[in-house]
């Protein structure tokens, strides 16, 4: 874990040139002027915390996706391939084979009219619809006579027999788009139980977070995930550990944490990367460059501020740091004034 202080919603600090006091005498009466002296301006800017978790980017764990039934294999899509609603797995004797689904529950019995009523009739007219074969649908329990003629058009836009029947086959039920993570079988193989294995097509972030840095993660939580080009993508807390687990001997306990991406970075399948999370260090205060402190021989620190062609010491008290500037206050010191800065 790295943590810092950044600068946010900050106007770049503006740099100028002054000359002080612009003539003086040197001791043979001759009449001399200063050396010009860089200013910058107090502003007024957030100051946050950031903290940078360890974590690896990939797609999450794989699962293996296989079928049942007689039938050769005749197409296999490639890795990489995203596979989203309604979307064929693969083709079997040169046919689409399983649809993919979304929804919670597995098929498990054959649906056709006259079955018992169940959730699983409605998670498959809630598909139909979805494809856009529902107009006439009422998506409830029960496998009327609207859903078989749902279930003939879907069969038939497939290529597939009109039999208004939906067999375990027929379809692969998941919660959202997937990712083909490693082709199992070949074109020619017979169906089996694992042909496919995939991952979720949500990009994630999985970390090993130590307890005491738990804290700093909310369920939920929007974060930033620094990439190995130090470029930064949006991300969100979506799963926090609740046990703690020791990798080895003498390391501390940490808790399993996963933060999915925004949109997934084409250009990496995989990469160690930070997540980073940032906390409020000070709001609304004014701040100045560091090079801008004048340490005083009583103690403390002062500004030098500009008063027309003059300067004159300000007395400050200071604050939090951040990204080269310093957080101030003091009597006589406003946002906008221009102070001196060392070179």
């Amino acid at each position: 874990m790295i943590a810092g202080v950044v600068v946010i919603a900050a106007a770049a600090v503006a740099v100028t040139m002054i000359t002080r006091d612009s003539t003086t005498t040197a001791d043979d009466g001759t009449p001399t002027t200063s050396v010009p002296r860089e200013t910058a301006q107090v502003t007024r800017t957030d100051l946050v915390e950031e903290d940078k978790l360890r974590g690896t980017l990939g797609y999450g764990d794989t699962i293996p996706v296989g079928g049942d039934g007689q039938g050769t294999i005749t197409d296999l899509p490639e890795p990489g391939t995203i596979l989203k609603q309604g979307d064929s797995l693969w083709q079997v004797d040169g046919h689409a084979g399983p649809a993919l689904m979304y929804g919670d529950l597995p098929l498990w019995r054959p649906l056709r009219r006259g079955v018992d009523d169940g959730a699983d009739i409605a998670q498959l007219e809630q598909n139909l619809t979805d494809l856009g074969f529902g107009a006439d649908l009422t998506i409830d329990e029960d496998f009327d006579s609207h859903t078989t003629a749902a279930v003939k058009a879907w069969q038939e836009s497939r290529g597939l027999k009109k039999t208004g029947i939906v067999d375990p086959a027929d379809v692969v039920v998941v919660s959202g788009p997937i990712r083909v993570a490693e082709q199992r079988a070949r074109v020619g193989d017979k169906l089996s139980a694992e042909i496919l294995s995939v991952t979720t097509a949500q990009q994630v972030v999985d970390l090993d977070v130590s307890v005491d840095k738990l804290s700093l993660l909310e369920l939920n939580a929007a974060v930033d995930v620094e990439l190995p080009d130090d470029s930064r993508v949006a991300g969100t807390v979506t799963s926090i550990g609740r046990s703690a687990t020791v990798k080895q001997e003498g390391a501390s306990a940490t808790v399993a944490v996963k933060v999915s991406l925004g949109s997934p970075i084409e250009s990496l399948d995989a990469a160690p990367v930070d997540v980073v999370v940032t906390t409020s260090k000070a709001t609304g205060v004014l701040v100045v460059p560091v090079r801008a402190l004048v340490a005083l021989a009583e103690g403390g620190y002062a500004i030098e501020k500009v008063s027309g062609a003059s300067t004159e010491l300000v007395a400050v008290d200071i604050g939090a740091f951040g990204d080269g500037i310093v957080e101030i206050t003091g009597d006589g010191i406003a946002e906008g004034d221009s102070v001196v800065v060392a070179p």
